[in-house]
């Protein structure tokens, strides 16, 4: 199963339940994958081999069939050599078998356009035969297609129409994918009402591991809705009936929500107790994947508790494994929090180091899913014309048969020479025009989140300020109390107090300029490079108007973070004019420093 971020309650709040979606739908949707292939083959199997007058299709399909787990490369050709020879030989039921059995294999190797094409081959067979079982499990089988390439809308479509050949059927497989492509839109109501359908099928039927599937999916469903203890008596069933059914991946998933759910009810301790539980299984199991992701949830919890030591531990060795797996999420959230740490610990050389990282992170995890966006597209444009040129295609063959005389013949062959002519031509021009838009709008976007991400800096950089001008306002006010309390003092009293009041001004004002020009690079970082390039005789004082200039401050906010009255600010800016040659210009300066981008 695919998922989504969900509504977030704080940052925080959507890394934890974003963690724990992508973890336990993946590995709910990977089983009730695995069924649709193979439900229904067994039998198909055994049809073949007995309707076949050719020991050598059968023997192929047999072969592609034992191999289809261990080797499907392998597989693939002995199905297709198999295909070519029913064709032949006109074995309706040999091309049946294979074309599904093809689906499954290309549809395991992450080949789903040709996925998608043997499954239409099935059907195009089938459908003459009214074999509504095959038929239906190739629905469910494209539905699960283009789910996994996130094309909701479609896979609903085709979860329908399988819903529609499963009559005299048990129809927990379409209810199942129904309600996940509900649940994925977030429309949460429609995703239980169809995972308690299931839920109702697999109980009649004494599915014990369909109905721990099923408990788990009502779970998430009751988590997102925010009904926290109706979610939790689901998953409590959940993690009670894992270990009798051997599965300690769900147990571990069902720990990890428990958690969540714990963490999201402020209860800290409780949820470190269950994702604690969940690591130590992990570490037994010695997955990685899902090490990582409870090494994550541990550290996020133990970070909102100020426990910053213990936390640091756990999202140091998060971090390292999701470097070493190239989880680009992981990375981002984990190095996020580490750079917190270090900060608060006075450590900016690892702080820094990691707020690079979190930066190149997020920048990856950003670029692949517009990348995925794209090939999203691409997949839906290139299925929709080959299943387009599969019908003319059938129409064709379905001419050249009629036909009776040459001359007739002749004549339909010319119009199917033009009109494939006119479709290839028509064809190249609409996908032209799809890839230039698609080129546009992946260039839009980008440019879109590069101005999102610079306002998001500029934000930062003006909050960094706020806080710099409340600092001196606050050094101000006590240098004044001290300086009343200083006619109490006598003369040696008031030159030590003087002494401390000057060198607080001083340490404090260092200290938040460099503070300042620290946020500041992070943004312009080539602002001050460009402009030492064609002005280089500005001093340090010019160079700090020239950035706060730069950041479109007023008059008010430089005289409170430089210590200056309006007028030395107004003196400054007239004699900066003057340096920058801009004396006799129009401009502005925070228009002229609008170049230095």
């Amino acid at each position: 199963m695919i998922t989504r971020k969900p509504y977030p309650k704080s940052q925080k709040t959507n890394f934890n339940i974003s963690i724990m979606l992508i973890f336990t739908l993946l590995l709910l949707f990977s089983p009730a994958m695995g069924s649709y292939g193979q439900s229904g083959l067994d039998s198909l199997h055994r049809v073949m081999k007995k309707t076949s007058k050719i020991p050598m299709i059968s023997a192929l399909s047999s072969n592609a069939y034992e191999r289809r787990s261990d080797n499907p490369e392998e597989a693939i050709k002995l199905s297709v050599e198999a295909i070519e020879m029913s064709k032949k030989a006109e074995f309706i039921e040999g091309l049946i078998f294979n074309y599904r059995l093809l689906g499954n294999l290309y549809f395991q190797v992450y080949n789903y356009e040709e996925a998608i094409n043997s499954y239409d081959q099935c059907i195009e067979y089938s459908l003459p035969r009214n074999d509504s079982v095959t038929i239906r499990e190739c629905y469910l089988n494209k539905g699960a297609v283009y789910f996994a390439q996130g094309l909701n809308s479609k896979a609903l479509d085709y979860f329908l129409l399988a819903l529609k050949y499963s009559e005299n059927l048990d129809k927990e497989k379409e209810y199942n994918n129904i309600g996940t492509v509900f649940f994925n839109e977030e429309e949460y109501d429609e995703a239980y009402n169809y995972y308690n359908k299931a839920l109702d099928i697999l109980k009649a039927k004494g599915d014990q591991y369909g109905i721990l599937v099923a408990h788990n999916n009502i779970g998430d469903v009751f988590k997102m809705m925010g009904k926290y203890d109706v979610a939790l008596l689901y998953y409590n069933k959940v993690l009670s009936a894992s270990d009798s059914l051997n599965n300690p991946e769900m147990e571990i998933i069902c720990l990890n929500n428990i958690g969540v759910i714990k963490e999201m009810m402020h209860d800290g301790d409780s949820a470190i107790y269950y994702y604690s539980k969940g690591l130590r299984k992990a570490g037994l199991l010695n997955d990685k994947m899902l090490i990582t992701r409870s090494l994550s949830l541990i550290g996020n919890v133990l970070f909102e508790q100020g426990l910053y030591v213990k936390a640091k531990s756990y999202l140091e060795r998060a971090f390292n494994l999701s470097e070493e797996l190239v989880v680009y999420e992981d990375m981002s959230n984990t190095s996020e929090l580490l750079q917190l740490i270090y900060e608060k610990e006075g450590n900016y050389r690892e702080a820094y180091r990691y707020a690079n990282i979190h930066k190149l992170a997020s920048d990856s995890l950003t670029a692949n899913q517009a990348k995925e966006q794209v090939l999203k597209l691409m997949f839906d444009h290139k299925i929709n014309l080959q299943e387009l040129e599969r019908r003319q295609l059938l129409d064709t063959e379905k001419h050249e048969k009629r036909r009776s005389i040459f001359n007739l013949y002749s004549v339909i062959l010319l119009l199917i020479i033009i009109m494939l002519i006119g479709a290839l031509f028509l064809f190249r021009t609409i996908q032209q025009r799809r890839i230039d838009r698609i080129k546009k709008e992946k260039a839009d976007l980008q440019v879109i989140n590069v101005e999102k991400d610079i306002e998001l800096r500029n934000r930062e950089i003006v909050e960094k300020v706020l806080n710099i001008t409340e600092k001196n306002e606050l050094i101000d006010g006590t240098v004044k109390l001290l300086d009343g309390f200083s006619s109490t003092l006598s003369q040696k009293q008031k030159a030590e107090l003087e002494v401390i009041t000057r060198d607080l001004r001083m340490r404090g004002t260092k200290n938040q300029w460099e503070e300042f020009f620290w946020y500041f690079s992070q943004v312009y970082s080539q602002f001050y490079e460009k402009l030492e390039k064609e002005f280089p005789n500005l001093t340090l004082n010019e160079k700090r108007l020239c950035a706060l200039l730069k950041m479109n401050m007023t008059t008010k906010d430089m005289a409170a973070i430089t210590n200056l009255n309006f007028k030395s600010i107004e003196v400054a800016r007239t004699r900066l004019r003057k340096k920058l040659n801009l004396t006799n210009s129009n401009l502005t300066l925070q228009e002229f420093f609008s170049q230095f981008n």
